[in-house]
């Protein structure tokens, strides 16, 4: 089975995955990232330009999971919940009798990141 992702890779991509210091935003959820909490910060050159792209843990953690089980799964900053649900819905049409209970895996991870959000944004 091949693999196609419908975007140019970028021209150098750093990955790293340091405490914050200060309060960010995630691109992925637009949760906050507390200081002393744990954040993928990634720089990267594309066509356009050099960007910066914060991470908050739970979205890397639910990236990483659907990375590990859909075959496809092709990440854009910003994008994660909509590529992961097209990765999830690809693979229910070529083998859904293999995948039985991604999208409930999948569902309740993102159901855990977002109660999280919720709350830390009413304290």
């Amino acid at each position: 089975m091949s693999c196609y992702c419908d975007y140019e890779p970028a021209q150098f991509y750093w990955a790293r995955t340091p405490k914050a210091r200060k309060q960010y935003r995630c691109y992925d959820c637009d949760g906050k990232i507390d200081p002393g909490e744990r954040y993928e910060r990634v720089t990267g050159k594309w066509d356009y330009g050099i960007d910066v792209f914060v991470t908050c843990e739970r979205c890397v953690n639910l990236r990483v999971w659907v990375r590990n089980n859909v075959p496809c799964f092709c990440y854009m900053h910003g994008g994660l919940d909509e590529t992961a649900r097209e990765a999830i819905d690809d693979a229910y049409d070529r083998a859904p009798e293999e995948v039985v209970g991604l999208r409930f895996g999948y569902l309740r991870r993102k159901l855990m990141r977002d109660k999280h959000n919720r709350r830390v944004a009413n304290d």
